[in-house]
């Protein structure tokens, strides 16, 4: 299991109630119930592949991430993302797995900065995301190289 550091600094956006925090495996139980919908839809495209608890486990044993943006005037999490560390051959990569939300205007860059800079603090040498065409246009500073497509399979 990769060692992870965890972040300690809570940021604020400048122009939004919304306050991005990394979320230590501790704490998960603590908010699980504000997150768990939000992911409710992505798991549902994704075609269940996980169920909400394989990902709270993943996380409660750190083979998961859990990244929140907190509206600070509402009270409640607006917004989680879940990455996960992979470890290739040749290098480690920080990969976005997972993500729902509202508001992401508030919150999102900052999100994205703050999950790069603890990247790079767990030694991982690239950034992936596995997800729908509509990232492209939040993720501008990534390159599209591939795309991934599913087709369900049918015992016979």
């Amino acid at each position: 299991m990769p060692v992870q550091e965890t972040q300690i600094k809570h940021s604020v956006t400048q122009y939004s109630d919304s306050q991005i925090s990394y979320v230590p495996p501790q704490d998960v139980g603590l908010i699980w119930k504000q997150v768990e919908p939000l992911l409710d839809k992505p798991l549902e495209i994704d075609g269940y592949a996980y169920k909400s608890k394989d990902i709270f486990d993943s996380i409660i044993n750190q083979k998961m991430q859990l990244w929140i943006s907190w509206n600070v005037k509402n009270k409640n999490v607006e917004a989680a993302i879940i990455t996960e560390i992979i470890q290739y051959p040749q290098f480690r990569s920080c990969r976005y797995f997972l993500a729902g939300g509202n508001n992401m205007k508030s919150w999102f860059n900052l999100m994205k900065e703050q999950i790069e800079l603890w990247s790079i603090k767990n030694k991982c040498q690239r950034i992936e995301l596995v997800g729908r065409k509509g990232w492209v246009k939040w993720l501008k500073d990534y390159k599209q190289k591939h795309i991934i497509l599913m087709k369900e399979l049918k015992n016979e």
